[in-house]
């Protein structure tokens, strides 16, 4: 069952100013103090030993309690600290961040990468018949992880518009000057009976798993199902020869639901 768009958009940017759920814009400077303190208090020699037994010892549990899950370890062809946290606001939305140390420079980087706009917050509670963000919270934390890897078809097939599966709908969005995700908005292609040139691209992981929590926190086994999943599907053809119009700019129609609860309230008035 739907929630009337109006509502739906009204309760994302009451959520989004004040939910406690998720991290808020503030603690990613909170994050910060934490690591820059324990870096300035650290009175040992600074080789690469000491340093990331600081990090493991020290920083990572400070942040730990935080509620983040930092790592500590090689990630590429970097050695430190690592962590991805999310921040809300009404002005941006949900936005994932990257922060990483690295080791023995201890050079700390924090920049936002994916974004889910609040468009896309109100969209899925509306289409998902719920009234709050913390109900779409588990679709939101698994869109930020599949788009990892959808960032990196994308960009490898200059797509210009992007989907983001989920188990129950698909965001859909661009990829910003900075190659990252930004998903704009939310469909569950075929729930109206409208055809969608979507529809075909969400239907390519309708095979997706219910992720448990814990998976998608972790996230190691949602990255590996859609990595494989992706490569099988490639194999018999490419997606921009599935799906032509991922290279085109994204379009921005009128949705047919808010026209009908318009409808509706108008008729309701009169």
């Amino acid at each position: 069952m739907y929630v009337d768009p109006r509502v739906a958009h009204g309760r994302a940017r009451f959520d989004l100013s004040g939910s406690p759920r998720l991290v808020a814009d503030e603690r990613r400077w909170e994050i910060s103090d934490v690591v820059t303190r324990g870096i300035d208090d650290f009175t040992g020699v600074r080789n690469r030993r000491n340093l990331m037994r600081l990090l493991e010892r020290q920083i990572a549990p400070k942040l730990a309690r935080l509620g983040l899950e930092p790592y500590v370890g090689v990630l590429g062809h970097a050695e430190g600290l690592f962590v991805n946290f999310s921040t809300m606001s009404a002005e941006h939305g949900l936005r994932e961040f990257q922060l990483q140390l690295t080791v023995p420079d201890l050079v700390l980087r924090s920049f936002a990468s994916n974004v889910i706009r609040p468009h896309a917050v109100a969209r899925c509670m509306q289409r998902n018949g719920v009234m709050s963000l913390a109900e779409i919270e588990h679709e939101t934390r698994i869109a930020f992880v599949a788009a990892r890897v959808m960032r990196s078809l994308a960009l490898a097939e200059g797509w210009q518009q992007i989907g983001v599966p989920t188990p129950h709908g698909l965001f859909v969005g661009t990829l910003t000057d900075a190659h990252d995700v930004a998903m704009n908005t939310y469909l569950r292609p075929g729930d109206n009976d409208r055809p969608s040139r979507w529809s075909g691209f969400s239907a390519l992981f309708s095979t997706m798993p219910d992720w448990r929590p814990e998976q998608v926190r972790h996230g190691g086994e949602l990255l590996q199902w859609m990595v494989g999943h992706i490569v099988s599907l490639q194999e018999s053809a490419p997606f921009v020869e599935r799906f032509p119009f991922l290279r085109e700019p994204l379009r921005d129609t009128r949705d047919p639901l808010d026209a009908a609860w318009s409808g509706a309230h108008g008729g309701h008035r009169a």
